[in-house]
């Protein structure tokens, strides 16, 4: 009798093994789906970016006695920056979307 009972338990647990698979299964095709749909319609896209880009219409005045030690790109910003002989650091960070200077970080020895 309880051979009977752990094979209709086994069953019921493969069915809802097979289910479950079944729908996580779906789900990875939709899911595959959704990304090449979305890939194919943003190559296909054939709209140019037509902003103009304003010259930098701010000077960053560097001493001869100062020396550029990066100048580093976080995608939205670029930031330049500079040492003089003291050893005191300088960063400037501009905004690449307007080229204003965002902020000026000193750092005094």
């Amino acid at each position: 009798m309880e051979e009977i009972e752990n094979i209709d338990q086994n069953i019921k647990s493969t069915r809802v093994l097979k289910i479950a698979i079944f729908i996580m299964t779906l789900l990875l095709i939709i899911g595959f789906c959704v990304v090449f749909i979305t890939i194919g319609h943003r190559l296909s896209n054939n709209t140019l970016n037509n902003e103009e880009v304003s010259l930098l219409d701010n000077k960053i005045a560097i001493e001869p006695s100062q020396d550029v030690i990066s100048v580093t790109s976080d995608g939205k910003s670029l930031i330049i920056t500079t040492s003089d002989v003291s050893g005191s650091y300088i960063i400037y960070n501009i905004d690449k979307k307007t080229n204003k200077i965002i902020s000026t970080i000193r750092f005094e020895k």
